[in-house]
């Protein structure tokens, strides 16, 4: 499927772009990082690449079977951490800043899973909210970081 946009009054093909390959983050603590990530998501780690060219080590985490990279995960030691749990109760926007990063679930039988072994790790979450077509929960990563789980909503839910 090709999208034609108009620029400056001529018709153009817009890029086919394929979705994000990888969004990148920073930790103080690279295996705090893919712990929480591995053990408590469940989510699949790369090789760790070395420290070079001013950057610390370095990995993929891959959020399940598809074409994208995931989160390119930097460790550097000075890297700050934001436990701000009041983003569970509301979205704390910062000018400038990574908002949230929001992960997809097939369906709510897999978000109540999720749900389960967050709750089994101590991970806090907001209760299931219901966005329109969606549902979700958010919680944070070890670094602070504000995440979503969303899936599609049941067509045999009552709203």
């Amino acid at each position: 499927m090709t999208n034609t946009i108009r620029e400056e009054g001529a018709v153009t093909t817009a890029p086919p772009w394929r979705g994000f390959h990888h969004i990148a983050i920073v930790t103080p603590d690279l295996e705090a990082t893919i712990r929480f990530y591995q053990d408590v998501l469940g989510m699949q780690v790369g090789d760790i690449h070395p420290a070079r060219g001013g950057n610390g080590r370095h990995c993929f985490i891959k959020p399940g079977m598809n074409e994208t990279w995931g989160l390119h995960v930097f460790e550097q030691a000075d890297a700050h951490i934001f436990p701000y749990p009041e983003t569970l109760a509301r979205f704390v926007f910062i000018p400038g800043a990574l908002q949230h990063i929001a992960f997809a679930l097939p369906d709510e039988a897999a978000a109540l899973a999720l749900r389960e072994r967050l709750h089994r790790h101590n991970v806090h979450m907001t209760p299931i909210g219901d966005l329109g077509p969606i549902r979700n929960t958010l919680f944070l990563d070890n670094n602070g970081i504000l995440l979503e789980a969303a899936w599609p909503k049941e067509e045999t839910e009552i709203p």
